[in-house]
């Protein structure tokens, strides 16, 4: 047999043999092996994917087991994921990531967030009114780092002496209601759902201009996991992939759930991003450093994509 015929008999084989290999490790109708991971999430709306996950059953279909674990705060999550004790964490908001990093996110890898255009000061009390808001008190998503940014924002046109008030997400409309605040900071899709309520804007683009993209919470897991956990991260990959999917082509029941979680019923989806570059990034960085609204000269992200 000369060697032409030997080579295409190979080839043969091996396209054979792939197939095998493929349909076997397939499995269709059985799920993987499971593995056990540990996981926290921070009540937000930026959790919204891993609740889809979670109630749709898709970590399941990628054998990922794990407790439920959900705060309503950050306390120790991050820390705790950037060490590798927590495999992912999901709900943390950008800006409160920044400041607990000093503005070093070399360990963090992103495996999704939420962006929005847009933020504002919501009132109840129509007389209130910028430059006029020294002594008051401004609510702000507790979870955030919001309050530093709009301390500065504020200084300038001449409210100092603001006090901020911290609050849950589900705290907003009862905290204007009964008077514990006088204002609220919010951002879309928050900001939409206030003005529904028949709350006032009195004033939009506070912190952000409309053309920077506001980049709230993520999911992120880190360096050491991707480096050492790399079937468990990849099969969260997987899971945040499916999730993000599915709540894009169920955005009503992706709405409910929100609903039940968090007692919002928005108008509009957040918007979910899983990230191939760097742009949003990068583009809120620069708008942050520039204005000074962060203590930093540089904020680092150029690692969040990397699988190193």
């Amino acid at each position: 047999m000369d060697i032409k015929k030997q080579n295409i008999i190979i080839t043969i084989i091996n396209i054979i043999l792939a197939i095998i290999l493929i349909i076997i490790l397939a499995r269709p109708g059985q799920k993987p092996r499971e593995i056990e991971v540990n996981l926290a999430t921070i009540e937000d709306i930026s959790s919204l994917p891993y609740w889809v996950a979670y109630e749709r059953g898709i970590f399941g279909n990628y054998g990922v087991k794990f407790k439920p674990n959900e705060v309503s705060r950050p306390l120790d999550e991050l820390e705790n994921t950037i060490k590798g004790s927590l495999y992912a964490l999901f709900g943390i908001d950008y800006t409160y990531t920044i400041f607990k990093n000093a503005g070093d996110l070399s360990l963090v890898r992103v495996l999704y967030y939420v962006k929005s255009y847009g933020d504002g000061l919501v009132v109840k009390d129509t007389t209130l009114k910028l430059g006029k808001l020294g002594g008051k008190r401004i609510g702000y998503s507790e979870n955030t780092r919001y309050n530093v940014l709009l301390e500065e924002v504020l200084k300038l046109g001449g409210d100092t002496a603001v006090d901020f008030v911290g609050l849950t997400l589900e705290e907003m409309e009862s905290a204007l209601d009964q008077g514990r605040v006088d204002a609220v900071y919010a951002v879309e899709p928050l900001l939409s759902y206030l003005e529904a309520k028949g709350y006032k804007v009195i004033k939009r683009e506070v912190v952000f201009p409309k053309d920077v993209p506001i980049i709230q919470g993520m999911g992120i897991t880190s360096a050491v996991n991707v480096s050492l956990r790399k079937d468990a991260i990849n099969r969260i990959k997987g899971t945040v992939r499916d999730a993000v999917k599915y709540l894009q082509e169920n955005p009503q029941e992706a709405k409910n759930i929100l609903k039940n979680r968090l007692g919002l019923n928005l108008r509009e989806l957040p918007e979910v991003v899983i990230p191939t570059n760097l742009d949003d990034f990068m583009k809120m960085n620069e708008y942050l450093i520039s204005k000074k609204l962060v203590p930093y000269s540089t904020i680092k992200v150029e690692n969040i994509l990397s699988e190193k």
